[in-house]
Formats: structure tokens, sequence, C-alpha cells
């Protein structure tokens, strides 16, 4: 693996800690949120949006480690 690819799976590492964080905040101390366009949403709702964000991420580690 190549020193981009490592710094790539680490930058994705820290991102994706860091979207748990947010997810699990809006997943428990949430109620609801107005999203883009005055639509609303619980905060359940938007941390699963998020968690598929973060299961993309962790796929896309899988891939640039198979190489």
């Amino acid at each position: 693996m190549t020193k981009n690819e490592k710094e790539l799976i680490a930058a994705l590492e820290a991102d994706i800690q860091k979207w748990e964080f947010v997810a699990s905040h809006f997943e428990h101390s949430v109620n609801e949120i107005e999203a883009m366009g005055g639509k609303k949403i619980s905060g359940r709702d938007y941390a699963i949006d998020l968690y598929h964000q973060i299961a993309e991420r962790r796929a896309l580690i899988g891939k640039v480690k198979k190489g």
C-alpha cells in the first residue's frame, strides 16, 4: 500500500469516527430537524442517513486496502 493510500485510509477512518459521534447524537438527542427545503425529519432518520454514508466510507476503505 502506498503512502497516499495509507493517508487516505487514516483520513477516512478519522472522518468515520466524527460522523459516528454526530449520528449517535442525532439518534439519541434530537427529536426533529428541519432539512433543506423546510422538510422536517426525525433525528433518528437523519442518523440513519449518516450511518449509510459511514458504511459507504468503510466500503471505500476496504477497496483501497484490497488495492
